[in-house]
């Protein structure tokens, strides 16, 4: 899926850096600064407010002839209100409310299964729920946040790809006091959102499910540590322990540079161990490489991914929309057995023009489960930015398969369209 940006999975730079982490003055997860406080109520007179606003709609035609299964369209209206307290005595509070609210004369009729979810609750109705609610202790060059928040690590991110991104319930702690290096640990109990399954709305256990005897999986400790020490080249390390799951080691590294030509280069490469747990059929390597060359407003990019695992078995995502090069719009190699996949792209950006107008295409090719599994995707983004606090997003994702037709074809081609306030 495709993640964050307009075009993310043809952007090649590091999808975490070190300023993700307050440890370097910046929060667990996204830029923000704080206030100090006097007094207990001066942190929260002295508090802000903060958030968006989002309007969007969405409409997918399947491509079965199965009579059963519709096309569908929805509409809705929504997204993040969010208090945050001052520091006192390095302390602060926030809680923010995430809404969802269906427009109803702009989507399907849930009675004829002519209304798409992918906004909505396991009923397809509206929500507000409290997607952020955490206490924060920041020290110098240590965090600590507990509660409900946004985390952005490799195998688990916000993936902001509809309505509202997903959140952790979770104890998160970063370390900065070493030049270049962010060291990172914690441990995420629930989640919410897009990714989290079927009641979007609802906070379930991570990983969640139950193993082969019947028990809940419940839990995932994570370490990492990131380094940018090396000129142009950002280095990271992750470990998770995803309860009767799988162990999961991740690194990669990003080089990027740009000449006094204009002309820019990024490379990446990515590898990704999964030891399997419980019978859980998570299991295998996956390797990645990546590399944009720009220049004068225009990018070309090229990816791939190659997974090996035995026989019914595969690797996967984590909780969100995943680390890999190739991840699309749509297309993963998630949960394909021996998944190859290849992703090209193009970016072309408008800003000489219309300043904030950009549109990238991107195509790739899924393959795996011993030729049983493959798959086409072409993907075009409209971006534009009109101010700082407002933007408008367009895509369209075709996706192919190939190896079915009539009324076992599950491809099918989707429309996104996001407008966005922020304040």
């Amino acid at each position: 899926m495709l993640k964050g940006a307009f075009i993310g999975a043809m952007a090649l730079m590091p999808l975490y850096g070190l300023d993700d982490y307050r440890c370097t003055d910046n929060s667990l997860s996204e830029v923000q600064a704080y206030k100090s406080a006097s007094s207990f109520d001066e942190a929260f007179t002295q508090g802000k407010v903060e958030g968006d606003i989002r309007l969007a709609y969405i409409n997918q035609n399947n491509h079965t002839t199965d009579p059963a299964t519709k096309d569908d369209y929805a509409t809705s209206i929504g997204g993040q209100l969010k208090y945050e307290t001052a520091k006192f005595n390095n302390i602060s509070a926030a809680a923010s409310v995430f809404v969802s609210q269906k427009v109803s004369k702009l989507s399907g009729d849930r009675n004829k299964d002519e209304l798409n979810g992918d906004f909505f609750d396991a009923n397809k109705d509206s929500f507000a729920y409290l997607g952020e609610a955490y206490i924060d202790y920041g020290y110098k060059n240590f965090d600590l946040r507990i509660g409900r928040q946004k985390i952005d690590t490799p195998l688990n991110d916000r993936d902001d790809i509809r309505m509202l991104p997903n959140t952790f319930e979770a104890i998160m702690a970063g370390y900065g006091g070493i030049d270049d290096t962010v060291l990172i640990a914690g441990y995420i109990n629930r989640w919410a959102g897009y990714d989290s399954g079927d009641d979007i709305s609802k906070f379930k256990d991570v990983p969640g499910g139950v193993d082969a005897n019947g028990n809940e999986k419940k839990g995932v400790y994570l370490a990492g540590v990131m380094n940018e020490s090396i000129k142009n080249v950002a280095l990271q390390a992750w470990y998770y322990g995803m309860d009767k799951v799988a162990d999961v080691i991740y690194v990669d590294g990003i080089y990027g540079t740009e000449y006094d030509s204009g002309l820019s280069v990024e490379a990446g490469l990515q590898y990704a161990n999964y030891a399997e747990k419980s019978s859980s059929t998570v299991d295998g390597n996956i390797i990645g490489g990546s590399l944009l060359i720009g220049y004068s407003g225009v990018s070309l990019s090229a990816a791939f991914n190659e997974a090996e695992s035995s026989a019914g078995k595969s690797v996967i995502l984590g909780f969100g929309g995943g680390p890999y090069f190739t991840s699309m719009e749509e297309m993963t190699v998630d949960s394909i057995n021996d998944a190859s996949a290849r992703v090209f792209g193009a970016e072309v950006d408008f800003s000489k023009l219309v300043d904030g107008l950009s549109l990238a295409y991107a195509y790739g090719r899924f393959d795996g489960d011993a030729g049983t599994t493959k798959y086409e995707e072409d993907d075009l983004v409209l971006a534009y930015a009109w101010t700082d606090k407002s933007d408008f997003e367009i895509s369209y994702a075709d996706v192919r398969d190939k190896a079915n037709s009539g009324a076992d074809d599950t491809g099918y081609d989707r429309v996104l369209m996001r407008v966005n306030y922020y304040f």
